[in-house]
């Protein structure tokens, strides 16, 4: 049995969630091909060491939303044809290869997918949010998500149904969302089989990954300052997977440029308070592990604005706009975990077996 794995590396957490299905459907005895691009494929080939992984370079979609000002408008109009032209070729080669496998299995690339074959999407945001200048165009909006998921045998909601429980409720809960086959399976983490060591503990563990280059450089600087006031042990992770170098800092901070995974869940798992983007991928993860954190939205990033917005009013994790006084902030973290009664990883991967298996059955059975 041979399966296609598509991968948006717009963020690299696609990658990492995306990981821990991919490494299912291996111990099913699947052989799997991945297209993936830069850092989200840097990291599936560190990763994912296997003789029955073929991995497949392509160019991915533009990062959207870039910049400030007229150069947000000017990097807009740019994407968006360079995307129209990137989903030509992407239907192109799909179409050519699919009759290879069994099924395709996309992370955020709308067109991987064939009517010769199952596919199937996974994605937390069926709903964009729009800013607040594109209110009107909601509609137009949630009217094109809708016709693109309709091209999948099924869409795996990594959320939960409920809104007592949800993490990305507006996203993940689109009004329209019985005009597709569907199925919340509920968090998707990297974490699910982790066992903590002993280890040395870390009191602060910044975890700060690429995306908008503009932002990053300064966002780590500020950053870099604040932590110098904060006291104890301070790690900073900065998922550049093209370096590879670790500094040691005065005031006990220590800087790695990129980590094995291995490595990776070993310093969540011993750090004590996360500080991060607001990430779905990376709040999937610290529900998985019961962790503190002080997340700061990406700047012009809609859905981490609306995640921050949501999250802080459930009281869960605290929410800042901008690295200044972690000092202050990190007397705010939130000490009550509401985390006991969430479903699993190693629960919800079956969850996508199911769904697999019974990709024809009507829409009402399954959600």
């Amino acid at each position: 049995m041979k399966a296609l794995f598509a991968v948006s590396s717009l963020w690299l957490w696609h990658a990492t969630r995306t990981s821990v299905v991919i490494n299912h459907f291996l111990e099913k005895w699947f052989s799997i091909d991945i297209v993936s691009f830069w850092n989200a494929l840097n990291f599936l080939k560190s990763e994912i060491k296997s003789e029955k992984v073929n991995f497949i370079e392509m160019v991915d979609y533009p990062a959207l939303e870039r910049w400030t000002w007229m150069k947000f408008y000017y990097y807009l109009i740019c994407d968006l044809l360079k995307t129209k032209k990137l989903i030509k070729k992407e239907k192109s080669y799909t179409e050519k290869i699919a009759k290879n496998y069994d099924f395709i299995f996309s992370d955020w690339k709308y067109w991987f997918f064939s009517k010769k074959i199952p596919s199937f999407l996974l994605s937390h945001q069926l709903s964009f949010i729009m800013p607040k200048w594109l209110n009107l165009c909601s509609k137009i909006s949630d009217y094109f998500n809708c016709k693109y998921f309709q091209n999948f045998d099924m869409v795996f909601i990594p959320d939960y149904e409920d809104e007592k429980n949800s993490l990305a409720w507006k996203l993940s809960h689109p009004n329209w969302i019985n005009k597709i086959n569907y199925k919340y399976i509920w968090i998707l983490s990297s974490f699910y089989d982790c066992e903590k060591k002993d280890s040395e503990k870390i009191d602060y563990l910044f975890t700060i990954s690429w995306y908008l280059n503009e932002h990053k450089d300064d966002f780590i600087n500020k950053l870099l300052q604040e932590a110098k006031k904060l006291k104890w042990k301070k790690v900073f992770v900065l998922w550049d997977t093209k370096n590879d170098y670790k500094k040691e800092l005065e005031n006990d901070i220590t800087i790695y440029s990129f980590v094995s995974w291995e490595k990776r869940k070993e310093l969540f798992l011993n750090a004590e308070n996360i500080i991060s983007r607001a990430w779905y991928t990376t709040i999937m993860d610290l529900v998985e592990l019961w962790k503190k954190a002080i997340m700061f939205p990406t700047p012009n990033q809609t859905e981490q604005e609306y995640l921050a917005e949501f999250l802080e009013s459930k009281k869960i994790f605290s929410f800042w706009e901008k690295p200044e006084n972690l000092v202050e902030l990190e007397k705010n973290i939130n000490e009550n975990i509401p985390f006991d009664n969430f479903s699993k990883t190693s629960i919800n991967l079956k969850k996508i077996e199911i769904g697999r298996a019974h990709v024809w059955t009507p829409v009402t059975s399954l959600s």
